[in-house]
């Protein structure tokens, strides 16, 4: 029995860290769209605020399950929008996530195929030309690149179309997307 439930005005913008996600997003919701930002620097910022112990660098289980639990909470939230909503990186990203903090990845491989979104998904490669490292962002550009491949063997796994965003500015990546979306 299948118990997966999609929803195609969902897409998922993901790829490598540092690819230009969060630039991308900024120019879509100008462009009028709806878009969520990822979970993980949203929880890590709350988590800093209280000096929780939900960060990577604290407790790994923890924050990757913080991170699935807010995903799947904004998957449900947004469901009764009728307009498309662009998603910074979706469930199955915490597959990946999960690997690399070496935590099991089976509850995010199940939410995955439970928490379903439109099949086409908008890929960001690894750009070295404009990967920065920040508070958040510490790893090499080599492993982004790295992560940013397993994701995206993790989506064509998981049976979804992925479409490579090309290299150009911002506007023009966003302007590439909504062109799709159309």
């Amino acid at each position: 029995m299948d118990s997966s439930e999609v929803v195609n005005k969902y897409f998922i913008l993901t790829g490598a860290m540092g690819a230009g996600k969060s630039t991308i997003l900024e120019q879509l919701t100008k462009f009028g769209l709806t878009t969520i930002n990822e979970p993980a620097r949203e929880i890590i910022a709350e988590q800093r605020a209280i000096d929780g112990d939900g960060i990577y660098d604290r407790d790994p289980r923890l924050f990757y399950n913080l991170m699935l639990s807010r995903a799947i909470f904004q998957w449900k939230l947004h469901k009764e929008t009728n307009d498309p909503i662009i998603w910074d990186r979706g469930i199955a990203d915490n597959i990946v996530y999960a690997k690399l903090f070496s935590e099991n990845p089976v509850a995010a491989e199940n939410a995955s195929k439970t928490f379903r979104y439109n099949q086409d998904v908008f890929f960001l490669n690894a750009w070295e030309e404009i990967y920065k490292n920040d508070e958040e962002r510490k790893m090499s550009f080599l492993d982004a690149k790295k992560f940013g491949e397993q994701v995206k063997d993790t989506y064509i796994a998981l049976g979804y179309n992925i479409i490579e965003v090309p290299f150009d500015d911002a506007e023009a990546r966003a302007q590439y997307i909504v062109d799709r979306l159309k």
